[in-house]
This record gives C-alpha cells, sequence and structure tokens, in this order.
C-alpha cells in the first residue's frame, strides 16, 4: 500500500492510500478521478502541472513520461 499526496487549483487535496505502485500512475488517476489536480507526491519525488515530474532518487528519460495522457486543469464557468 502506497500513500500519495495530491493538490487541486482550488485548494483542496488529500492523500490516497491505494494499491498503485508508480507516481505516473497515481498522476493519471487522481486527474481522472478528480477535477484540477495540480501536484501530486510520493515521497521527494513529485508531479506539478508547472513542472511535469520531478524525481529525486532516480533519472527518467522524457521516452517514460511521453506515453502518460495529460491531466488537463477543470474548467471554470
Amino acid at each position: 500500500m502506497k500513500s500519495f499526496l495530491f493538490s487541486t487549483e482550488d485548494e483542496r487535496g488529500g492523500v490516497m492510500l491505494c494499491d498503485i505502485d508508480t507516481l505516473e500512475e497515481a498522476v493519471t488517476y487522481l486527474g481522472k478521478r478528480f477535477s484540477g489536480v495540480i501536484r501530486v507526491e510520493q515521497g521527494k519525488d513529485v508531479w506539478s502541472i508547472e513542472d511535469g515530474f520531478v524525481f529525486v532518487d532516480k533519472p527518467v528519460s522524457p521516452s517514460e513520461t511521453d506515453s502518460l495522457p495529460p491531466v488537463q486543469a477543470a474548467q471554470t464557468d
């Protein structure tokens, strides 16, 4: 079981405890589940809408994240 912290553009968020193994999978899942996700953290590794994926302990080549669908911000009226 892993935990991921997430934030949304309306200053909400929380902790997700789940069987998802990677930050990339968590970003995809949370982006579908909640509108306006702007940041997801797992330990020191972070994804944000501004900076993309930042991995502290392992290098990631751009080709590894190219296949991930983009997370879209919620539409505002």
